[in-house]
């Protein structure tokens, strides 16, 4: 009877109408199955179909609500080079180029307070770990800066050093990257090895069960991460998430749990049970991982937990990810922007932004090649959790507790060994010719002024070439 009277489908297209619409025979036949293959009338269900071309179709029950929804494929897309053409440079003397309202800007060589002086971040300075070092553009290999000096206006930025490790990294306010609002980040950045990740938890001597990974999904069910998936802020912040809908029993590797695995458990929130692995990740398996009466570990493979995250970030070894996820097991459909890799050794200048429409771009240009790259995504305007206190570049280090009982159950760290310079925050969506000239300010060494400065080059005689805002 309630099937005879369900009303109409919900049909939505999530991409270009005019596109997908010749999916739609499809998508309802994908629909009449479901509805076939649900024999018990379940009031929740859901079938998902990925097609060749990328595209997927997500049939969903909601109590009395069907929804069909064919969304067009996410894939992040390189376009080399493909930047509309920037107005020539200033030749005549007491001409300078400007950027409207960068929030940060840090040098690090004589101070580490924000170089901006006005504004919502007017007054942040910047920390830095103890193991930290600030060294000369010139030992570094990059281009002086040319500040202003008809203008008075002086450049001494710094190189950060980050060596990895505990004691590596740096810490910006929590303020820096908005929430729910669009946001561009712009560095230099030399990375010198491959990001690892980090499989051992070192209090305990073992294998960590629990895994941490930026989870992606077309449905919501379904969760897939990519390996080795090491992961670590260029400039931004993540931090482990757990799904509200996850529960597991498990057990631990060490004492006193691995005294009987069979009978030392307790429920854990928010992780899942995988029989899976990346192909590098070790398991917790072996003598080891055996309990006082022989008994194997019964979780070998472990647990994934999910990731929340904000910015620009070093992934997989050496590529860039462009993201901004806080609830991963909602926030699905959506695909972040991915670059190639980097190559070791050289300097890059990097600049993500985060616009309005959800469109994410990550701009990289390496030192040997005016060209540069481009890659897109679409993620959503969202707000992180309270465990976000800072943003950072080069540091993600968690120690991993039952929400349950408090106690520590896991620790992971994933701070790299790079180089970063020059790097500056945005509440808004730089636009490419935006994104060009910080990359001619990064690998040349051109005077870029911020806001604060145009007045006294302006009382100097001199005429700025402002690059306006993109209309939003």
């Amino acid at each position: 009877m309630n099937r005879d009277f369900r009303p109409t489908p919900r049909l939505r297209y999530d991409g270009d109408a005019a596109t997908l619409a010749g999916l739609r025979g499809q998508a309802l036949r994908e629909l009449a199955i479901m509805d076939r293959e649900n024999v018990f009338d379940l009031p929740v269900c859901s079938r998902v179909l990925r097609l060749s071309g990328g595209e997927t179709i997500v049939c969903a029950r909601t109590g009395s609500l069907d929804r069909v929804d064919i969304v067009a494929p996410r894939h992040g897309s390189s376009r080399a080079g493909e930047r509309p053409p920037l107005r020539p440079l200033p030749e005549r003397e007491g001409d300078f180029f400007a950027i409207p309202d960068c929030l940060a800007r840090y040098e690090g060589m004589t101070s580490l307070q924000n170089a901006v002086t006005d504004g919502d971040l007017a007054g942040w300075s910047l920390g830095l770990g103890n193991d930290v070092t600030v060294i000369a553009p010139s030992q570094a290999g990059l281009a002086m800066p040319e500040g202003l000096p008809q203008a008075g206006i002086a450049r001494d930025p710094g190189v950060f050093a980050l060596p990895g490790g505990a004691a590596s990294g740096l810490l910006f306010g929590r303020a820096h990257i908005p929430d729910n609002a669009p946001f561009s980040v712009s560095c230099l950045v030399r990375l010198h090895e491959p990001l690892e990740y980090d499989y051992t938890y070192d209090a305990m001597g073992v294998r960590n069960p629990f895994r941490a990974y930026f989870l992606q999904s077309g449905d919501g069910t379904d969760f897939t991460w990519d390996c080795p998936g090491g992961i670590s802020p260029v400039l931004g912040f993540c931090s482990p998430h757990l799904h509200p809908g996850w529960t597991e029993t498990v057990t631990y590797p060490w004492p006193p749990w691995n005294t009987d695995f069979t009978t030392h458990i307790e429920e854990l929130a928010g992780a899942r049970r995988v029989d899976t692995a990346c192909p590098d990740a070790p398991l917790l398996t072996g003598d080891a991982y055996r309990d006082a009466a022989g008994h194997a570990y019964p979780h070998p493979h472990g647990f994934i937990l999910g990731l929340q995250a904000a910015g620009l970030f070093l992934y997989n070894g050496n590529r860039l990810l462009g993201a901004r996820l806080s609830n991963f097991e909602s926030q699905f459909g959506f695909a972040p922007a991915l670059s190639d890799p980097l190559t070791y050794g050289l300097w890059h200048h990097v600049a993500m932004t985060h616009g309005a429409d959800g469109t994410v771009r990550v701009y990289v240009a390496r030192e040997d090649d005016a060209a540069a790259s481009v890659w897109t995504g679409n993620q959503p305007l969202c707000a992180m959790d309270d465990a976000c206190v800072y943003q950072a570049s080069g540091v993600n280090a968690w120690t991993l507790h039952n929400g349950r009982t408090g106690a520590a159950i896991g620790a992971y760290r994933m701070n790299p060994v790079m180089d970063v310079a020059l790097p500056r925050f945005f509440h808004y969506a730089l636009s490419a010719d935006q994104a060009y000239l910080l990359q001619l300010e990064g690998l040349t060494g051109l005077f870029v002024a911020d806001d604060h400065e145009l007045g006294q080059a302006a009382a100097a005689g001199l005429t700025p070439i402002i690059i306006p805002k993109e209309a939003s």
